[in-house]
């Protein structure tokens, strides 16, 4: 992560996570899940973690594909991103490339969104009206 443009990333003092900072700011919690056997209650360590460390984004990554789509959905109900080993390739392209776009399309903040909302312009001399059948 640190080889990344402006991204900034240590382990936890406990050395479970990692905890990165992206460009802009948005601070993610990293673990690697080598066994499923107990996902339900991996979830909720990174969760507490996610609190305890101030992350708004964590993502857990999965070296076994888990067993049905449950998991999945709790996690994603909990704003947790799964990656795969697939996922991390983009992580190591990133990382060589010296780039934030694999990230971004993984799905983490790597820059400020340019887009605003503004009230549609008035049309000029737009009259309305209405029809009677």
């Amino acid at each position: 992560m640190n080889r990344c443009p402006s991204w900034v990333a240590s382990p936890t003092p406990d050395q479970n996570y990692l905890l990165a900072r992206s460009p802009v700011g948005t601070r993610y919690i990293f673990q690697v899940l080598s066994h499923l056997s107990a996902l339900d209650s991996a979830l909720q360590d990174v969760l507490s973690a996610r609190q305890a460390h101030r992350a708004e984004g964590v993502v857990l990554i999965l070296l076994d594909q888990p067993q049905g789509a449950s998991f999945s959905e709790l996690a994603q109900a909990h704003g947790v991103q799964l990656w795969t080993l697939a996922d991390m390739d983009y992580l190591v392209m990133a990382a060589d490339l010296e780039s934030n776009a694999p990230l971004a399309h993984l799905g983490l903040h790597t820059q400020q969104s340019s887009a605003t909302i503004t009230a549609p312009p008035a049309a000029a001399g737009a009259s309305s009206t209405t029809s009677q059948g």
